[in-house]
Protein backbone atom coordinates (compact mmCIF):
# COMPACT_ATOMS: atom_id res chain seq x y z
CA UNK A 1 0.00 0.00 0.00
CA UNK A 2 1.06 3.40 -0.88
CA UNK A 3 1.84 5.53 1.66
CA UNK A 4 -0.05 8.46 2.24
CA UNK A 5 1.70 12.40 1.86
CA UNK A 6 0.16 13.37 4.98
CA UNK A 7 0.85 10.55 7.04
CA UNK A 8 4.09 10.18 9.31
CA UNK A 9 5.97 8.01 7.12
CA UNK A 10 7.40 5.93 10.69
CA UNK A 11 4.87 5.59 13.29
CA UNK A 12 7.81 5.27 16.47
CA UNK A 13 8.84 8.95 17.87
CA UNK A 14 12.00 10.66 16.38
CA UNK A 15 15.00 10.52 18.62
CA UNK A 16 16.43 14.15 17.63
CA UNK A 17 15.00 17.11 19.37
CA UNK A 18 14.51 20.10 17.78
CA UNK A 19 14.68 24.14 19.10
CA UNK A 20 12.79 26.59 17.57
CA UNK A 21 13.58 30.18 18.17
CA UNK A 22 10.94 32.04 16.65
CA UNK A 23 9.47 35.46 16.86
CA UNK A 24 6.14 35.02 15.43
CA UNK A 25 4.30 33.21 17.86
CA UNK A 26 1.62 31.86 15.41
CA UNK A 27 4.65 30.64 12.74
CA UNK A 28 6.23 29.09 15.84
CA UNK A 29 3.45 27.13 17.23
CA UNK A 30 2.59 25.99 13.73
CA UNK A 31 6.58 24.86 12.94
CA UNK A 32 5.95 22.82 16.58
CA UNK A 33 2.68 21.35 15.64
CA UNK A 34 4.07 19.54 12.59
CA UNK A 35 7.13 18.86 14.33
CA UNK A 36 5.40 16.83 16.43
CA UNK A 37 3.22 15.20 14.62
CA UNK A 38 6.25 13.83 12.59
CA UNK A 39 7.32 12.53 15.92
CA UNK A 40 9.74 15.37 17.27
CA UNK A 41 10.38 16.46 20.51
CA UNK A 42 9.65 20.46 20.07
CA UNK A 43 11.13 23.38 22.29
CA UNK A 44 9.87 26.49 21.55
CA UNK A 45 11.20 30.13 22.59
CA UNK A 46 9.55 33.07 21.17
CA UNK A 47 11.70 35.41 23.40
CA UNK A 48 15.22 36.23 21.42
CA UNK A 49 17.09 37.20 24.78
CA UNK A 50 15.98 33.48 26.07
CA UNK A 51 18.13 32.37 22.64
CA UNK A 52 21.02 31.37 23.56
CA UNK A 53 20.60 29.63 27.38
CA UNK A 54 17.74 27.93 25.66
CA UNK A 55 20.50 26.04 23.27
CA UNK A 56 22.53 25.05 26.69
CA UNK A 57 18.88 24.17 28.28
CA UNK A 58 17.65 21.97 25.77
CA UNK A 59 20.68 20.24 24.12
CA UNK A 60 18.85 20.07 20.85
CA UNK A 61 20.14 18.03 17.59
CA UNK A 62 18.80 21.36 15.46
CA UNK A 63 17.85 24.92 16.14
CA UNK A 64 15.82 26.75 13.60
CA UNK A 65 16.22 30.06 14.48
CA UNK A 66 14.05 33.01 13.25
CA UNK A 67 16.01 36.35 11.41
CA UNK A 68 13.36 38.54 13.09
CA UNK A 69 13.26 37.95 16.74
CA UNK A 70 11.88 40.21 20.04
CA UNK A 71 14.29 41.58 22.56
CA UNK A 72 17.58 40.10 20.59
CA UNK A 73 18.99 40.62 17.21
CA UNK A 74 19.46 37.12 15.12
CA UNK A 75 22.67 37.72 13.44
CA UNK A 76 24.04 38.91 17.42
CA UNK A 77 22.87 35.41 18.78
CA UNK A 78 24.44 33.65 15.29
CA UNK A 79 27.45 35.34 16.07
CA UNK A 80 27.41 34.21 19.71
CA UNK A 81 26.81 30.80 19.45
CA UNK A 82 29.43 30.53 16.30
CA UNK A 83 32.05 31.97 18.86
CA UNK A 84 31.06 29.23 21.81
CA UNK A 85 32.77 26.25 21.57
CA UNK A 86 30.31 24.18 24.04
CA UNK A 87 27.22 25.10 21.45
CA UNK A 88 29.22 26.06 17.68
CA UNK A 89 28.70 22.69 16.63
CA UNK A 90 24.76 22.56 17.19
CA UNK A 91 23.38 22.41 13.53
CA UNK A 92 21.53 25.30 12.63
CA UNK A 93 18.51 26.54 9.90
CA UNK A 94 18.18 29.98 9.86
CA UNK A 95 14.42 30.93 8.82
CA UNK A 96 12.95 33.79 6.76
CA UNK A 97 9.33 34.55 5.90
CA UNK A 98 7.31 37.21 4.68
CA UNK A 99 9.92 38.45 2.49
CA UNK A 100 12.16 39.75 5.28
CA UNK A 101 15.94 39.62 3.41
CA UNK A 102 18.67 37.89 5.34
CA UNK A 103 21.96 39.84 5.32
CA UNK A 104 24.68 37.67 4.12
CA UNK A 105 27.02 39.64 5.00
CA UNK A 106 26.30 39.58 8.72
CA UNK A 107 25.97 35.88 8.83
CA UNK A 108 29.31 33.90 10.35
CA UNK A 109 30.36 31.82 8.26
CA UNK A 110 29.94 28.18 8.85
CA UNK A 111 26.99 29.41 11.55
CA UNK A 112 23.80 28.08 8.92
CA UNK A 113 23.43 24.36 7.79
CA UNK A 114 20.28 25.69 5.91
CA UNK A 115 18.41 28.52 4.80
CA UNK A 116 14.91 28.69 5.01
CA UNK A 117 13.23 31.31 3.00
CA UNK A 118 10.09 31.44 1.54
CA UNK A 119 7.10 34.41 1.70
CA UNK A 120 4.59 32.18 3.35
CA UNK A 121 6.19 29.39 4.61
CA UNK A 122 4.67 25.89 4.58
CA UNK A 123 4.68 24.38 8.09
CA UNK A 124 5.24 20.62 6.06
CA UNK A 125 7.90 21.94 3.94
CA UNK A 126 9.44 22.60 7.44
CA UNK A 127 9.19 19.02 8.58
CA UNK A 128 10.63 17.49 5.33
CA UNK A 129 13.80 19.33 5.39
CA UNK A 130 14.43 18.13 9.27
CA UNK A 131 13.29 14.77 7.60
CA UNK A 132 16.11 14.64 5.10
CA UNK A 133 18.50 16.11 7.80
CA UNK A 134 18.27 13.13 10.04
CA UNK A 135 17.80 10.76 7.60
CA UNK A 136 13.91 10.42 7.85
CA UNK A 137 13.39 10.87 4.04
CA UNK A 138 9.55 10.52 3.04
CA UNK A 139 8.92 7.74 1.12
CA UNK A 140 6.42 9.40 -0.84
CA UNK A 141 8.66 12.13 -2.07
CA UNK A 142 11.50 9.98 -2.82
CA UNK A 143 8.93 8.74 -5.63
CA UNK A 144 8.15 12.21 -6.72
CA UNK A 145 11.35 13.27 -7.29
CA UNK A 146 12.14 9.98 -9.77
CA UNK A 147 15.28 8.25 -10.09
CA UNK A 148 16.24 10.84 -12.54
CA UNK A 149 16.27 13.45 -10.21
CA UNK A 150 18.70 11.29 -8.04
CA UNK A 151 21.02 11.17 -11.27
CA UNK A 152 21.00 14.50 -12.41
CA UNK A 153 24.40 15.97 -12.50
CA UNK A 154 24.76 19.75 -12.10
CA UNK A 155 27.56 21.87 -13.09
CA UNK A 156 27.28 25.17 -10.73
CA UNK A 157 29.70 28.22 -11.29
CA UNK A 158 29.35 30.82 -8.26
CA UNK A 159 32.64 32.28 -6.35
CA UNK A 160 30.93 34.30 -3.29
CA UNK A 161 31.63 31.53 -0.62
CA UNK A 162 28.40 31.99 1.55
CA UNK A 163 26.08 31.34 -0.82
CA UNK A 164 28.14 28.58 -2.24
CA UNK A 165 28.29 26.93 1.05
CA UNK A 166 24.12 27.78 1.07
CA UNK A 167 23.54 26.37 -2.48
CA UNK A 168 25.52 23.41 -2.31
CA UNK A 169 23.91 21.98 0.51
CA UNK A 170 20.30 22.47 -0.75
CA UNK A 171 21.52 20.76 -4.18
CA UNK A 172 22.93 17.64 -2.72
CA UNK A 173 20.62 17.59 -0.40
CA UNK A 174 17.95 17.58 -3.17
CA UNK A 175 19.69 14.57 -4.57
CA UNK A 176 21.62 16.17 -7.16
CA UNK A 177 25.29 15.16 -8.31
CA UNK A 178 27.03 18.51 -7.73
CA UNK A 179 30.20 19.90 -9.71
CA UNK A 180 31.19 23.53 -8.14
CA UNK A 181 33.14 25.62 -9.39
CA UNK A 182 34.51 29.16 -8.20
CA UNK A 183 35.64 30.68 -11.47
CA UNK A 184 35.61 30.11 -15.80
CA UNK A 185 38.94 28.19 -15.38
CA UNK A 186 38.03 25.84 -13.30
CA UNK A 187 34.62 25.24 -15.23
CA UNK A 188 35.63 24.76 -18.38
CA UNK A 189 38.28 22.30 -16.87
CA UNK A 190 35.69 19.96 -15.02
CA UNK A 191 33.46 20.30 -18.61
CA UNK A 192 36.40 18.27 -20.05
CA UNK A 193 36.18 15.81 -17.94
CA UNK A 194 32.32 15.16 -17.47
CA UNK A 195 28.99 16.71 -19.34
CA UNK A 196 26.75 17.38 -16.67
CA UNK A 197 22.51 17.87 -17.25
CA UNK A 198 22.42 21.14 -16.33
CA UNK A 199 24.69 24.46 -16.10
CA UNK A 200 23.83 27.24 -13.61
CA UNK A 201 26.13 30.21 -13.96
CA UNK A 202 26.38 33.04 -11.94
CA UNK A 203 27.24 36.10 -14.28
CA UNK A 204 29.91 38.56 -12.21
CA UNK A 205 32.86 35.81 -11.81
CA UNK A 206 36.68 36.77 -11.25
CA UNK A 207 38.56 36.42 -14.49
CA UNK A 208 35.89 35.22 -17.07
CA UNK A 209 32.32 36.34 -16.69
CA UNK A 210 29.64 33.75 -16.79
CA UNK A 211 28.42 35.34 -20.32
CA UNK A 212 31.96 34.62 -21.58
CA UNK A 213 31.61 30.81 -20.34
CA UNK A 214 28.22 30.28 -22.31
CA UNK A 215 29.62 31.55 -25.56
CA UNK A 216 32.58 29.00 -24.87
CA UNK A 217 29.95 26.43 -24.20
CA UNK A 218 27.91 27.20 -27.03
CA UNK A 219 31.34 26.70 -29.10
CA UNK A 220 31.67 23.31 -28.36
CA UNK A 221 28.97 20.70 -29.91
CA UNK A 222 28.37 18.41 -27.05
CA UNK A 223 28.08 20.77 -24.57
CA UNK A 224 25.73 22.95 -26.92
CA UNK A 225 22.98 20.78 -26.03
CA UNK A 226 23.29 21.40 -22.33
CA UNK A 227 20.61 23.68 -20.62
CA UNK A 228 22.04 26.51 -18.87
CA UNK A 229 20.66 28.55 -15.96
CA UNK A 230 21.70 31.99 -15.26
CA UNK A 231 21.69 32.73 -11.37
CA UNK A 232 22.95 36.29 -11.00
CA UNK A 233 22.03 39.03 -9.04
CA UNK A 234 22.06 40.84 -12.28
CA UNK A 235 18.42 42.18 -13.29
CA UNK A 236 18.10 44.30 -16.08
CA UNK A 237 16.12 43.13 -18.80
CA UNK A 238 19.13 44.13 -21.34
CA UNK A 239 21.04 41.11 -19.14
CA UNK A 240 18.80 39.04 -19.84
CA UNK A 241 18.15 39.77 -22.94
CA UNK A 242 22.17 39.39 -23.45
CA UNK A 243 21.65 35.59 -21.60
CA UNK A 244 18.84 34.51 -23.84
CA UNK A 245 20.69 35.68 -26.57
CA UNK A 246 23.62 33.94 -25.90
CA UNK A 247 21.48 30.86 -25.33
CA UNK A 248 20.59 30.36 -21.59
CA UNK A 249 17.35 28.52 -21.46
CA UNK A 250 16.44 30.57 -18.02
CA UNK A 251 17.25 33.52 -15.92
CA UNK A 252 16.93 33.88 -12.48
CA UNK A 253 17.67 37.11 -9.91
CA UNK A 254 19.52 35.66 -6.82
CA UNK A 255 17.91 37.89 -4.67
CA UNK A 256 14.21 37.26 -5.77
CA UNK A 257 13.98 33.16 -6.51
CA UNK A 258 14.04 30.86 -3.10
CA UNK A 259 16.72 27.63 -2.72
CA UNK A 260 13.43 25.57 -3.54
CA UNK A 261 12.44 27.52 -6.74
CA UNK A 262 16.07 27.28 -8.36
CA UNK A 263 15.83 22.98 -7.45
CA UNK A 264 12.15 23.31 -8.72
CA UNK A 265 13.32 25.05 -12.22
CA UNK A 266 16.71 22.78 -12.47
CA UNK A 267 14.34 20.12 -12.51
CA UNK A 268 11.92 21.65 -15.10
CA UNK A 269 15.10 22.55 -17.32
CA UNK A 270 16.43 18.62 -17.49
CA UNK A 271 12.67 17.15 -18.07
CA UNK A 272 12.59 20.11 -20.95
CA UNK A 273 15.41 18.32 -22.67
Amino acid sequence: MTPSSSAPLEAIPRQEKVLLIVGDGAMGEQLADALRADGYPVALVKEGTQALQSIYDQKPQLVILDVTLTGADSYDVLAKKQADPAIARVPLYLMSVQGVPINMHKVPEGSVEEFLMALHLDPADVVQKVDRRFGHSPLAERSAAGPAADKLKVLWVEDDKLISTMLSKKLISSGFDLFHASNGTEALSALKQTVPDIIVLDVVLPGMSGFDILQEIKKDAQLSKVPVMILSNLSKQSDIEKAQILGAQKFLVKAAASLDEIVSEIRSLHQAK
